[in-house]
Formats: C-alpha cells, structure tokens, sequence
C-alpha cells in the first residue's frame, strides 16, 4: 500500500512539473491551446530545382574542327536570333569576302537552334527582351566569332542569311561563351530543331533547364515582361509622336493619318502616312512596317486613304528612325487592335527646301504634365528632316552631280543621285534623291536619264546611313526641268 502511495504522489510531481509548459504555450490564461492549421499541400508539386548549369560557358569552340569560322563584328543589331556581322581580317581563318558575296560581302547571321518571339515586324512577348539580351552581350564582347554547323557556310531558306552558332568573349573575360545556347538557357527561345545539329545535346539541355526554372517565356502566363506593353493603346497625333517619341517607344499608340505611299523592300512592305497640321505649315509623318502585307492591310493601307493605326512605335536601326509595327487588319472580324479605314484624303507634297530638311531645327510648345500634376508649357526642338519624316514632299531645281545604280539584290536597278539645291543666298545644300526600279514601257530606266540634269521631285523623306533623303517610287515623280 505504501508503495502504490509513493508511485501516485510520484505521478502527480511529475504532472505538476509538465503543467506549466502546457499553460505557457495556451497564453497562461488556463485556455487550451489553439490547434495547429494544417499544411498547405501544393497540388501539383514540381521537383526542387538543383543549382543551374552554365551550359554557354561549358561549351567550348574547337579551333581545330572542321567548321567554318569567322571573326565579325557587328554591322547592325535585328532582334534576338538575327544580327548582321562585317568580317574582320583576323589570323583565325583568313579573310575571304567571297565567302559572302550572296549578301554583299556582310553576313545577315541567323542563330542555330533558336527561335526567339518577334520584336519588329510582329512584337510579341519577350521579343524585347529577347533582343536587348542579344544586343547586351554583343555591345561589350571582346571578340567575336561566327561558326558554321559542319564544313561550309550555310543558307537558310530565304537565300540571303547564314544560320551560325555566335561565340563571344564577355567583357573582361578571357574564354568563348556560345550565344545561341546562353539565349536558350535564359528561357527567351522556343527550339528550333535545337537537338538537331552541331550541339544539339547541350542546347536541349539548356532549353529543359529554363522550362524547369519557368524562366521568361516559360514563366507562368501572368508573369510580366517589363519590356511588352500590355495596357491600352495611347491616343496620339503624328505630331506629339514626332517631337516626344521617346515618350512612346515600345508601347502601342493609335494615331490617324493620311497614307501618302506603300513601298515595297524584297517580301517586305513599309506604309508612310502624315497629318498635315495648316497652323504649322508643316505634314508630319511615320513609316508604318507592314512586314509581309496581308491583302486586308493592303486595302487598309492603300494610297489617298485616311487611316486609323493601331501598332506597336519600334526603333528601326537600319534605317536609324523610328516606325510603328505590329500593324495588323480583319475584314471579317476586326478587333480592338486592329487598323481600318477611316475615309479618303489627300497627299499633299509640302514643297521644302534641302536646307530645310538636312540642316535646320524645328521648334514647337507643347503641354507637360509634371509629377504633381501640373500642366506647365515646354519648348521642344527636334532637326527638321525627324519631324517630316516619312511625310510627302516636293523639291524643286536639284542639280544631279553624280549617280549610283544598285547592282545586286531586290533593288537592283534602283538609282542614288547626289543633287545640289542652290539657296537663297547663293550657297548649296546637297541631298540625296533614291529611287526604287523604275520601269518605262516595261524597260528599266538607266541613271543616264537623270545625269547632268536639273530635277524636280515629289517622293517620301526617308534616311539612309544617317542622313535625310528622298524616295521616289514612280518615273512621273522625277521631271527633268533642264
């Protein structure tokens, strides 16, 4: 008996001593305590995400394969999967410019195994940011070198680009890194026969590793781009478009305009319209890059028409001046987005001097909205030639010093003539007048036609390698004066 006492005063020393812990944890108010919520089970749970590989870095360029290689540097930057590249006389495989003679000694270099979202004629998700990637790399490389996928210099279906694998030299580094399989490890390409080719293993691995960390176009669809405009378009006119374009790059505008012409570059088409202002005295206007025109944007963007343009403003670098692109039309079943046909206008050909449009400003006053919300007047100055850019225009008395006719690709026969326009006081100013082929009874017009002699003209104000000049599309817009 007294030792079955002992065991239960035993037991309730022990229970004493337990107490308390259990009373703290319930707020050491005698309540019991709260029961834990349950975990939350992720429905479709995915496998942890080991460290990534640097599949770009672990690549290496054999010098001593029997590839093709080149070192380049860059002519002009397209978007993520495509770039033009100048070869360089180096000692790695000896300069050759035969080897490019199909695209005019240049290389028009479309990358192997990638197929990155558009970002010039279409723009899509990530094609931005795709392309920045691209330009970032290249902009700062040490060294540069294109590589073919076996023995020779290959073409892709269009006939004009060569399809390589880019190998860079970061900035401050001393090793190749493969572009094409860095894009793909960043998760800003979808495969393009990515495991059919020269490292095609280590390309599709790169491209499982950016599903599996959903990165970029392999991130859940709400993910945001930060360089994809995805709001409404802005309402805006030719004008505030031309002077404060920096304030509209990479979003999507609606703008209306008069088409004043729709010319065509190989497959590729490119629409100008302008709004002729009467207060100023000035038609200000824009390309509108139509890419492969579909017949409804062809009826859309016919000549004389008043259009109403819903796109994408882009930086065109070629041509060094700005576009709106991600155009687009339905005849049946028009949407949000779409452009259309607003009525009928006229082109007016605003008479300008060469002075005009290369050397002089223009100045206008517009409204600015401040952080505050206070509206205050600002005086913005932009060069002439940038505010009637792809507007109509006449100019007349231009003395022809020279001539250039193209020899080689879509515009073969198209001719450069280098006039001089005498100013007021007695001075000259040069510019260049471009036309597209020009055909008369079906027989090519040769540059002798124009040689020596005094011209008037009607065409399109456009750039060529920074500087402004005319365009003419049609024989009746170029009269021979004397």
């Amino acid at each position: 008996m007294k030792k079955y006492l002992k065991s239960i005063f035993a037991l309730l020393a022990a229970a004493a001593l337990v107490l308390p812990v259990v009373a703290g944890c319930g707020g050491g108010n005698g309540d019991e305590p709260e029961p834990e919520e349950p975990p939350i089970v992720d429905p479709d749970p995915k496998p942890p995400v080991s460290d990534p590989v640097d599949y770009a870095g672990e690549l290496k360029l054999d010098f001593e394969s029997e590839t093709k290689k080149q070192e380049v540097k860059v002519r002009n930057f397209i978007d993520g999967d495509t770039t033009h590249f100048d070869p360089v006389n180096s000692d790695l495989t000896g300069y050759n410019s035969a080897d490019f003679a199909g695209t005019d000694g240049f290389i028009k270099a479309r990358y192997i195994a990638v197929d990155t979202p558009e970002s010039t004629g279409d723009i899509e998700k990530w094609g931005k940011t795709a392309s920045k990637f691209t330009r970032g790399k290249l902009e700062k490389a040490q060294k540069i070198v294109v590589e073919s996928d076996d023995s020779r210099w290959n073409i892709d279906s269009t006939g004009e680009r060569y399809v390589l694998w880019i190998w860079y030299i970061p900035e401050g580094g001393t090793e190749f890194r493969n572009l094409n399989v860095e894009i793909l490890q960043n998760g800003l390409a979808f495969a393009s026969s990515t495991a059919q080719n020269r490292y095609g293993e280590t390309a599709f691995a790169a491209l499982n590793q950016a599903r599996d960390q959903q990165l970029c176009i392999y991130s859940p669809r709400d993910t945001v781009d930060e360089n994809f405009f995805e709001g409404d378009a802005l309402p805006v006119d030719l004008k505030q478009l031309r002077f404060r374009v920096s304030d509209y790059v990479d979003k999507r505008v609606s703008v209306d305009g008069v088409v004043v012409a729709l010319l065509a570059d190989g497959a590729f088409q490119t629409a100008y319209i302008e709004d002729y202002v009467e207060a100023d005295g000035v038609a200000y206007g824009m390309a509108v890059f139509l890419g492969t025109s579909t017949s409804a944007l062809s009826k859309v963007f016919t000549v004389g028409n008043t259009v109403h343009v819903n796109g994408v403003v882009t930086y065109y670098e070629t041509g060094d001046t700005y576009q709106i692109s991600d155009v687009h039309a339905n005849a049946i079943r028009p949407r949000d987005n779409d452009s259309f046909v607003t009525g009928t206008g006229e082109v007016h050909f605003q008479e300008l001097t060469a002075k005009q449009v290369t050397k002089e400003d223009l100045t206008m006053e517009f409204t600015v909205k401040g952080e505050d919300g206070e509206e205050t007047l600002e005086d913005v100055t932009i060069k002439f030639g940038e505010a009637v850019m792809g507007s109509s225009v006449s100019m007349t008395n231009l003395k022809v010093v020279s001539a250039y006719t193209t020899q080689k690709g879509d515009n073969t026969g198209a001719i450069s003539l280098t006039c001089q326009q005498t100013n007021a006081d007695g001075s000259t100013t040069t510019i260049t007048v471009r036309t597209l082929p020009l055909f008369e009874d079906g027989v090519l017009i040769p540059q002798s036609r124009y040689e020596g002699k005094t011209i008037n003209v009607k065409g399109i104000i456009d750039k060529y390698d920074g500087d402004y000049q005319v365009k003419v599309n049609l024989p009746a817009n170029i009269e021979i004066v004397g």
